[in-house]
């Protein structure tokens, strides 16, 4: 492990492409965020309590460069109605998402559907936005390689927390059904917010190939204890079903923008993974 380091971040994106832009004087900085452009006035309480993360170097440059944000949370706690605090919440999703056994169902996971889901075209096709956003956060809380019901684990987890927190029942049965909803990544049964999350998710999957690479080496990595010939096989059935669908994505948007480039990332990874073996 590295040594301990602070990096500046933005509470609301989780990047760290954050920094203080102006000196506003008698101890007071205006922060600003480069990639959400999220800013604030704040004292040095607030920027070391809000902006600043203790993270460890030797983890920085893989998967700590973006960290969960508690202010974009904390905004969402409240669109959903949700009473009390936010932070109890918040603190079980860090836990969870900075457990060392995540490769890439971590933080960086999570802000990037998170960026994607404040893409213009993309939050358009969102008849809940919250709830999606809020299915965003949960989706994955709950990761372990061992186990299958992972998706029902984190759907329940997140309708405890809802409900503890008195959001509106039908929000909360949509919610947890989002989640679920990544299980299979099938949409058949899901309603039209479902299907923009089980999207939204797969979005790696269309992403450039140096980015598809990385993901299918994170992939390996949270699945070290399988022996490889296991892993060779159970890896490339998952694969071979998103081939066979008649499309990968859901909707027209995420069709044109990644469909294409999924399958060819996806043929390239079987390729590789049968020589392999």
């Amino acid at each position: 492990m590295g040594d301990s380091i602070v990096v500046v971040r933005c509470p609301r994106c989780g990047s760290m492409d954050a920094e203080s832009v102006e000196d506003i004087g008698i101890e007071f900085d205006r922060m600003k965020c480069g990639s959400c452009g999220y800013s604030a006035i704040c004292d040095l309480e607030q920027i070391k309590g809000e902006w600043n993360e203790e993270v460890d170097d030797g983890e920085l440059a893989r998967v700590r460069w973006h960290v969960l944000p508690s202010i974009r949370f904390h905004e969402l706690w409240v669109a959903l109605g949700a009473s009390g605090y936010s932070a109890p919440a918040f603190t079980v999703l860090r836990a969870a998402y900075d457990e060392p056994h995540r490769a890439y169902h971590d933080a960086r996971h999570i802000g990037a559907c998170l960026r994607l889901l404040d893409d213009r075209e993309v939050r358009a096709l969102a008849e809940h936005p919250a709830e999606v956003e809020a299915a965003l956060f949960y989706h994955d809380v709950v990761y372990d390689t061992h186990a299958r019901d992972n998706e029902e684990r984190s759907a329940a987890l997140a309708e405890r927390a809802l409900r503890d927190a008195n959001v509106a029942a039908d929000v909360v049965a949509r919610i947890g059904e989002h989640v679920r909803a990544t299980k299979e990544h099938t949409p058949e049964t899901y309603r039209a917010d479902g299907k923009l999350v089980i999207d939204i998710d797969l979005s790696i999957l269309g992403e450039a190939p140096e980015t598809y690479a990385r993901f299918e080496e994170d992939i390996r990595r949270e699945y070290a204890w399988v022996e490889p010939a296991a892993y060779v096989t159970g890896r490339s059935s998952v694969l071979r079903k998103f081939l066979d669908r008649e499309s990968i994505y859901n909707t027209p948007l995420f069709r044109e923008r990644y469909e294409a480039r999924a399958r060819d990332n996806i043929g390239r990874s079987l390729a590789a993974l049968a020589k392999s073996s």
